[in-house]
């Protein structure tokens, strides 16, 4: 396959850990790349979280329109940056569910994030993803906690089992047909745009997730293209500008072999 040539091509000389998931939904045709298939998980776990209450919300065991009121202390004193808006907002500030779900598709809000953990249960969300068979998911923390940190335990996210997750939310699998439109729905509107949705100037819609650490970029979704694809790429260990510009090419390679007559 030119795909695979092409792709093949441009990770040569590449550094560090580099894993990518690429599914033609047209051909269904899936092809891995790389030297790495796990990674730690940084703000793409949140896709876990999502799944999960959307799952409780269709079993009613929570409401859309259930409020939760926030203090300053639940946020912890790290003077390191933490993405999203919520841990700004003036003390006792109330939300309900759907603002927490939105502001973490939308914007990777970690305060949300550990919120919805709160709300859903961790072990609740893993059993989900376990008996989804996703046994490389795993939530073992929440975000930004420092002391969880120091003692070594990490998230972890499968670059496969993403792709696969996407998969089951494209065919409308996840949860249910309607979840499932919603999740993609609402990840069509995520505001991380530097990798993935970079080369397409909002001409083309994609629904996706991030995640970044110091050393550690993710991107994963649907490209919704007239022949739509899954692309789900991590790379560790590799200088952060070099990293955003792998990705761009390997998103550009895919758009063009999804777009061959």
């Amino acid at each position: 396959m030119m795909i695979t040539r092409a792709i093949s091509d441009r990770l040569v000389g590449a550094e560090g850990k580099i894993g990518i998931s690429y599914i033609d939904l047209s051909e269904e045709a899936e092809l891995f790349f790389g030297n790495n298939k796990v990674f730690p998980g940084s703000g793409a776990v949140m896709i876990m979280a999502l799944v999960e209450c959307f799952r409780q919300l269709e079993r009613g065991a929570i409401k859309e329109e259930d409020k939760y009121r926030f203090k300053h202390a639940e946020f912890g004193h790290s003077e390191d940056q933490s993405f999203g808006v919520l841990r700004f907002l003036h003390e006792g500030a109330e939300l309900t569910l759907s603002d927490l779900y939105n502001l973490v598709g939308i914007i990777s809000d970690n305060m949300a994030f550990n919120k919805l953990v709160d709300i859903l249960g961790m072990d609740n969300i893993r059993n989900t993803f376990n008996s989804l068979g996703y046994e490389n998911m795993q939530l073992n923390r929440k975000l930004d906690d420092e002391e969880a940190m120091r003692k070594g335990v990490e998230n972890y996210i499968s670059v496969p089992e993403l792709a696969a997750i996407f998969y089951r939310l494209y065919r409308g699998q996840l949860v249910s047909a309607s979840a499932s439109e919603k999740i993609i729905s609402l990840l069509k509107f995520h505001q991380r745009n530097n990798m993935i949705p970079y080369i397409f100037q909002e001409e083309i819609t994609v629904a996706h997730l991030t995640g970044t650490d110091a050393d550690l970029i993710i991107d994963a979704g649907l490209v919704f293209t007239e022949k739509p694809f899954i692309l789900v790429m991590a790379v560790q260990d590799m200088d952060i500008r070099k990293a955003e510009n792998l990705m761009r090419d390997i998103t550009q390679i895919c758009y063009r072999d999804c777009e061959r007559p």
